[in-house]
């Protein structure tokens, strides 16, 4: 089937409030007096949790109908390596030369990185030296399971998701995740959940029985799950990232990316362009977004905020989210897009099908 642009809409909604989360405390770092951000807004975090939903989808979209067959299974891994890792070096050196010339102005607050493990996005105890990258260790793990499960049968599929599920939701509600090893925290993270529940929502999509879904009842059950989810992320929910904050925002999320995808392929409704645009760009946004707003905040320090009127917070604001999403519209235009175009054309020379032959044909 052809491109769902609701996925790009998702991603263009989880980006932009993964970018607003963190414009909060760049205005409360750089503004003075009021601030024009609310605190109590800090629910705008789960646009990761609906990028981990987002993955789940997509997997099962790109490998439909490729399972046990070795060069697909290379074909995949190497697509989804080279999705995360060339883009993000661009930005983990970016990060590396600040941290070289103005070692204060990178993860000051959060303690030292381990570049080395930065650079290959291996697990450890300390920050990744790009900060939002903790989610792309996650997103490695999860391509590597479902790299694994490519080598069993397709009809297989549900099955082992929900033993996988089962065995985390098992664990993760009677052990301590904080007594293991860095990769153990991974490998054993409830995470994976939220993964598994935007699979769970592709397998339903994609099913034989999908056209006989009632779309009123969904999207309504949907959009009450949306709205009452900053309202359900409570110190209980937010606090540990447990079983219960995965399955509500897990759940939730699906539920809304099934009800979009549904209404997209019955011609229903069509996502705004503008969001699917920033959902193009999203992946530079959200590895970008760090550094422009520390330029702007200071910047803006230089500048000299005037804590008397809001209207001073409006425009830093309103320059922050302006420059974020500029940058990472000319970024996406200029470096992840040839980049991406010309390392799936390596990738599908590489590992596409071998023509026939004589001896293929020969009788045995």
């Amino acid at each position: 089937m052809g491109k769902l642009h609701s996925l790009q809409a998702l991603r263009g909604i989880a980006v932009l409030a993964v970018l607003l989360f963190h414009m909060i405390a760049v205005e409360g770092k750089y503004s003075a007096g009021a601030t024009l951000l609310a605190y109590e807004a800090l629910w705008l975090q789960l646009g990761v949790d609906l990028f981990f939903v987002i993955s789940g989808f997509v997997m099962v979209l790109v490998t439909r109908n490729r399972f046990q067959q070795p060069r697909e299974l290379g074909r995949f891994l190497f697509h989804r390596i080279a999705r995360i890792y060339p883009n993000y070096w661009i930005y983990f050196l970016l990060t590396l030369s600040v941290l070289l010339l103005q070692p204060h102005l990178v993860n000051s607050s959060h303690g030292s990185s381990n570049i080395w493990l930065s650079f290959f996005l291996v697990p450890n105890e300390q920050v990744q030296l790009v900060m939002v990258a903790w989610s792309l260790i996650f997103e490695l793990w999860f391509y590597l399971v479902f790299s694994a499960l490519l080598l069993c049968r397709e009809k297989w599929l549900p099955t082992l998701l929900a033993s996988w599920a089962l065995g985390l939701i098992l664990f993760n509600v009677s052990a301590d995740l904080e007594a293991f090893s860095p990769l153990m925290k991974i490998v054993l993270h409830s995470y994976a959940l939220e993964f598994i529940l935007g699979s769970a929502a592709g397998l339903i999509f994609f099913s034989r029985h999908a056209h006989r879904i009632p779309l009123r009842p969904l999207c309504l059950l949907a959009v009450l799950a949306i709205i009452a989810l900053p309202w359900f992320f409570s110190a209980q929910v937010s606090g540990p990232e447990g079983v219960l904050r995965m399955l509500l925002c897990g759940g939730s999320f699906a539920l809304l990316l099934l009800a979009l995808a549904l209404l997209e392929q019955r011609q229903h409704w069509a996502p705004p362009a503008t969001l699917s645009a920033i959902g193009d760009m999203s992946y530079t946004v959200y590895l970008s977004h760090i550094l422009v707003l520390g330029v702007i905040g200071k910047i803006w320090q230089w500048y000299g905020p005037d804590p008397s009127t809001l209207l001073d917070n409006v425009l830093f604001v309103s320059l922050m989210f302006g420059a974020a999403l500029s940058y990472g519209w000319l970024a996406y235009k200029t470096l992840e897009k040839p980049l991406v175009n010309l390392l799936n054309q390596y990738g599908n020379r590489w590992f596409r099908q071998r023509a026939p032959t004589l001896l293929d044909s020969a009788p045995r």
